[in-house]
């Protein structure tokens, strides 16, 4: 493939305000990409007429993505390996936060998001709304995803505002504009699919306000994953996430469901006993350990959870101690 740099023509930047005064909000588009030479650099000039600052996260490409993102203008964070989009998200955050964003937006780096909705997204960072605004596919009555593609993610959606205790109606949206403060507080772990479903969970735990607002969404031919086989890895991370962030809701609610199964079994076994005298050995076999397994996921729960407490409670003290530290060095 060729590339000329003299062709590539990058559209009039649209004046964003800051709110301070009539100045142009700074805002950073943080775009992770892996092998997605055919589509970043329409995406990065796109994006370069709404955003002050571009940078492609290079997560370990194979192919000429890199290259051609920094051809368009883009600034090329490189990683050495495919880790995943949320090591991308992590470098991208850290090398934004070094350009002193009003606001950072991450959008995909395969074309399925229009760059022209970014001022949508900022706008209520800018005028200090929400920490996080997300571009949700499901807000408006009509969307252009296929109906069994929906019902996977109304699924996944489902699940994740759930356990996670935060709302939305698009879990799995990776169009996001983010705050500094929220841009500084975020740190991701995940290494699948699942790092949209983290943030929720992150969301929560940090405080922050979260809005929504309707975006559209085109999805190119040959797409590189099978949707169903993505899902499918999607919600196992996230059933992860749930183990790790919510032990005692994970733990505790097969516990219940064995405990009723033993009890719904104990019954039958006393019942026929008293009737007959005699003693069902399989299912009293079966109570013993419906009622046992139920009894261990239980504790297991909850010490869990206050193992899970305990530790947050230590952090906060260590967080806390380190700002006082900084306040009281000249």
């Amino acid at each position: 493939m060729e590339v000329s740099r003299s062709t590539a023509r990058v559209p009039q930047k649209m004046r964003i305000d800051s709110g301070r005064s009539g100045e142009k909000a700074n805002v950073v588009a943080v775009i992770p990409a892996y092998n997605e030479e055919r589509f970043i650099a329409s995406v990065v000039i796109k994006t370069r007429g709404y955003a002050s600052h571009v940078i492609v996260v290079d997560d370990g490409s194979t192919d000429r993505t890199a290259e051609l993102a920094e051809v368009s203008g883009a600034r090329v964070v490189r990683l050495e390996k495919n880790q995943g989009k949320a090591a991308a998200l992590n470098a991208g955050f850290k090398a934004a936060l070094q350009l002193k964003p009003d606001a950072v937006v991450c959008l995909d780096g395969d074309a399925q998001h229009e760059p022209a909705e970014i001022p949508e997204l900022v706008r209520p960072i800018l005028a200090q709304e929400a920490d996080v605004v997300v571009g949700s596919r499901f807000l408006e009555k009509r969307s252009p995803i296929p109906g069994w593609r929906q019902l996977g993610q109304h699924t996944l959606t489902a699940v994740t505002n759930l356990t996670s205790g935060v709302k939305i109606s698009d879990s799995q949206s990776g169009y996001r504009a983010f705050s500094p403060k929220a841009v500084r507080t975020l740190r991701f772990r995940s290494s699948g699919l699942s790092v949209e479903s983290e943030m929720q969970f992150l969301f929560s735990q940090a405080g922050l306000k979260v809005k929504e607002v309707p975006i559209s969404v085109s999805y190119a031919d040959g797409s590189k994953r099978n949707p169903v086989v993505q899902g499918l890895q999607i919600l196992d991370a996230i059933l992860s996430l749930v183990a790790r962030r919510r032990p005692l809701l994970f733990f505790s609610l097969p516990g219940l469901f064995l405990g009723v199964i033993g009890v719904l079994l104990g019954i039958r076994v006393a019942l026929h006993m008293q009737a007959t005298g005699e003693l069902l050995m399989g299912t009293a076999i079966l109570t013993t350990l419906a009622l046992t397994g139920g009894l261990l996921l239980g504790v297991a729960g909850v010490m869990l959870h206050s193992i899970q407490h305990m530790i947050r409670r230590i952090q906060e003290e260590i967080r806390d101690a380190m700002a006082l530290r900084r306040e009281d060095t000249p």
